[in-house]
Parts: C-alpha cells; structure tokens; sequence
C-alpha cells in the first residue's frame, strides 16, 4: 500500500483546487458489469461480511415503495431507477438496506434500512430537495423484538422529522453513500487523474465527496467469479485501477462528522476492475480496530 499513500497525500493537497473532469450528470449503467458482491474483512476479535446486490426495478414497483416526505420536494424518479441492496454482519448486528437511485445523476430517492441483533430499528429516509425525511421505528420489550422482520409495522416507538441540509446542499444532485458504489463503475473514472465530486449523504450530514483515478495496482485476489452458468476462481496478483475517496462535511466543526462508505471511515482506497467496473477492495478506518480492508470472496456479473 506505499504507492497508495504517497498517491493519497498528494490527493489531499490538491483536491480542493482541482478542477472536475467527470460528474454525476453523466452517469452510464451500462459501464458496469456487476450484479452481486460479497465482501469479507477480518481483524484481531472481529470479521465482517457484507453483500451488495445492484439490479433495476419496475417502474410500477418504485412507485410504489416511495414515501411522502412530510416536508419538502421529494426527489421524483427517472425513466431509469437502479436499487442497490446492502446485508452486513457486523459485531453483533444484521443489517439490510435498500437505496433507490436515478441511474442517470446517482441522486438517492430513497433509503431503507433495518436492524437486528444487538440493535433494532427500522429507518425510511425520503430525499427531498431540503433534507432527508426519516420515518423510523423501534421495538419495545422482548416480544416485539421477536417478530419477524416484515412486522416491524408493529414496533411501538415511533418517530419522524426533516434532517435538513446545510445552505450549500439545497437542491443539488445528493447520493447516499452506498450509491458510490455504483457511481463510480457508472461514471467517466479510468485514467489516472480523472476525478469527479459529488454530495453524498452519511451519518446524518452532507459531505463532498472527491473521487480521484491515480495510479493503477496489483493486488492479491482470492475470489470466485460466475458469470451465468461459468465459474472461474480468481487467485494471486491482479491488476486494478486505484481510487482515492475522500468526503469533507459541509456542516464543518462537528468532530464526530466523519464521511462513511460500507462502515469504513475517514479516507478510503477503492481497488476496481477496469473491466466489469467492480469494486474488490475498499480500505478505510474502522473505530477500535484502527485500518480495515474490505476484500472480494464472491462475484456476480451481469
């Protein structure tokens, strides 16, 4: 990784001033590959898995499922939606979220999430041209805790309320974070020193989000690839482009307002396949356990 640090520190003193070459408004799906990842990470006293499943759903379906925010514009579908599906085990707690997002802009219309485990909680966030409206429910006592997932309707804590956006962010293009993931396999990222920005919406704040190519690497893979009914075991050094992510708060002076990808923290490698646009390796911080990588196990593509 001495070649991505020293790539990284460069990045960091020239990201504010650089200009853009590549933005969200020009998003192609079909540059991506890819439907399904599993992703594993171990670390001292933990391991974590995590899966993420890209597809395009029914028009008919997004309509259906989208919320009505109870303030402001909600952000209104394209022709074309794609939903990103993201399960996590991680120190005690499952995890499943859904994102729906224009496949065009990479603008997040919705946000699903539930959790289980050593946490329960069901979240709807609905994007808006304001904030992101959340609608969330908790269980109370042992035996709502118990129900299946599909009843969390009948959770008993409610609450909802507007996460309203900073001054710099209203009405302008903003992602979940998850939807980098397939932002940067949609966009026009492939030589070293193409770069693009784009909102991204983690943690409860906006961040601006820099996403720069720089020099490519070879890693070591352990991964099985199917591609329809072939199977291929990918092992040893691979070649990937390399990109450095970095997400600055709008909101700045809150310490705690640290950008977030996938549960890794602060500054983030992505490693990708050049060809199917995948990503197989993300390293980033982990609270606790410090430096977390984020490896390929099983790949899917289209």
């Amino acid at each position: 990784m001495k070649n991505s640090s020293l790539a990284l520190a460069s990045f960091l003193l020239i990201a504010a001033v650089a200009p853009v070459n590549a933005d969200s408004g020009h998003l192609d799906p079909d540059r991506i590959g890819w439907s399904d990842i599993q992703f594993h990470a171990s670390k001292l006293f933990f391991s974590v898995n995590a899966n993420v499943a890209l597809s395009q759903p029914a028009a008919a379906d997004v309509s259906e499922r989208l919320m009505e925010p109870g303030e402001g514009a909600a952000v209104a579908p394209d022709a074309n939606v794609k939903e990103l599906v993201f399960t996590t085990d991680f120190l005690g707690r499952h995890s499943t979220s859904g994102l729906l997002i224009n496949a065009a802009t990479g603008a997040t219309l919705q946000r699903t999430s539930h959790d289980s485990g050593n946490r329960f909680r069901h979240r709807i966030y609905r994007f808006t041209d304001i904030g992101a409206y959340q609608r969330t429910r908790w269980p109370i006592g042992k035996a709502e805790e118990k129900l299946p997932a599909e009843r969390w309707e009948e959770w008993s804590d409610f609450g909802e309320g507007l996460r309203a956006y900073p001054p710099d962010a209203i009405g302008q293009v903003i992602t979940d974070s998850g939807g980098l993931l397939y932002i940067v396999g949609a966009a026009q990222l492939y030589e070293p020193g193409d770069k693009m920005e784009i909102l991204a919406y983690a943690r409860s704040h906006v961040h601006r989000v820099h996403i720069e190519v720089v020099e490519p690497e070879a890693i070591k893979v352990n991964y099985r690839e199917r591609d329809g009914e072939t199977t291929v075991d990918r092992n040893g050094k691979q070649q990937v482009m390399t990109l450095l992510i970095r997400g600055e708060g709008l909101d700045d002076g809150d310490a705690k307002n640290e950008f977030e990808l996938l549960g890794l923290r602060g500054d983030i490698t992505m490693h990708m396949d050049s060809k199917t646009r995948a990503p197989l390796q993300l390293s980033g911080n982990v609270k606790i356990a410090g430096q977390v990588t984020l490896r390929v196990k099983n790949l899917v593509l289209l």
